[in-house]
């Protein structure tokens, strides 16, 4: 089914050593951007989660964000550089004997001591890579389920105001025929009118032919088939899987299109109306579909 950009998914996993938490969010965009939130120490595997989650996303602006909590202290594979501390104890020890200074040291100080303590990276303890990679599928999964909830209500939304456009589209073709009658009679009393004025006599054969092609430019019938066909196929879309708002928001255009020439041409009210009233529509249409992958 079709799916909507916007869309919200989490998942927690608890373990006896870790508790990993990841979080999606995303919303409507022309192209895919995912943007993530984790611990600087776990960047080396976003290559492979940016893989997962572009095999779920086709489109839409992503912010991942991963919360990571270790219970277990070994699981940090923390190591403090020995060689170094003692060189600076040693370092202090001969400062305090040249300057008869009284030396005590307090190891608390190496606490804060950032480069002391150095976390390898090389590695990462059996499992935590597994269940990280494991519960961001799970939360990926959790955030399609959204996406394509969300997707049903938009086409579902977007089904109903294509009866209301194909209702509209009726309206006017059915006042197609009267209008173009009204707008040949009105171009034939105008331009007589004028002869008439101006003392000019035109013969009644070409009088008629360009009347009947003056009155052609005004006739609105093309616009409306092809207003149709676009409706028919933005139903046809709508059930569809995978990617459809590209095409939907492209069909609409043209509709919009169609619907404005039809509005300048038919040069009547109650047409006029009707075709306000389809864009208007189409315009509500046009918000749906474009929230949709």
């Amino acid at each position: 089914m079709a799916r909507s950009m916007t869309g919200y998914g989490s998942y927690t996993l608890h373990q006896d050593a870790w508790t990993i938490s990841w979080e999606i969010k995303s919303v409507n965009s022309r192209f895919l951007d995912i943007k993530w939130r984790m611990p600087h120490t776990l960047y080396l595997l976003q290559g492979k989660w940016e893989k997962i989650i572009r095999e779920k996303a086709l489109r839409g602006r992503l912010d991942i964000g991963l919360s990571l909590s270790i219970h277990d202290p070994d699981v940090l594979d923390i190591s403090f550089d020995r060689t170094m501390a003692q060189a600076m104890f040693s370092q202090l020890e001969s400062f305090a004997r040249d300057t008869g200074s009284d030396f005590r040291p307090d190891l608390n100080v190496f606490l804060k001591t950032p480069s002391l303590w150095q976390e390898n990276r090389s590695g990462m303890v059996s499992g935590l890579e597994h269940d990280l990679q494991a519960s961001l599928i799970k939360a990926a999964e959790d955030w399609n389920r959204s996406r394509e909830s969300e997707g049903a209500l938009l086409t579902e939304d977007l089904s109903s105001r294509m009866t209301i456009l194909s209702s509209l589209t009726d309206e006017l073709e059915a006042m197609v025929p009267e209008n173009t009658r009204a707008r040949f009679e009105d171009l034939r009393q105008r331009l007589s009118r004028i002869m008439e004025e101006i003392s000019i006599e035109m013969d009644e054969q070409r009088l008629l032919q360009e009347l009947t092609i003056m009155a052609d430019r005004l006739d609105v019938s093309e616009e409306i088939t092809r207003l149709g066909a676009h409706l028919s196929a933005m139903r046809q879309l709508l059930p569809r899987d995978g990617e459809i708002g590209r095409k939907l928001d492209f069909i609409l255009q043209e509709a919009f299109r169609e619907i404005n020439t039809c509005a300048n041409k038919c040069q009547n009210s109650h047409m006029v109306r009707r075709a306000v009233d389809f864009k208007a529509e189409l315009e509500k249409c046009r918000e749906q579909a474009q929230n949709l992958e």
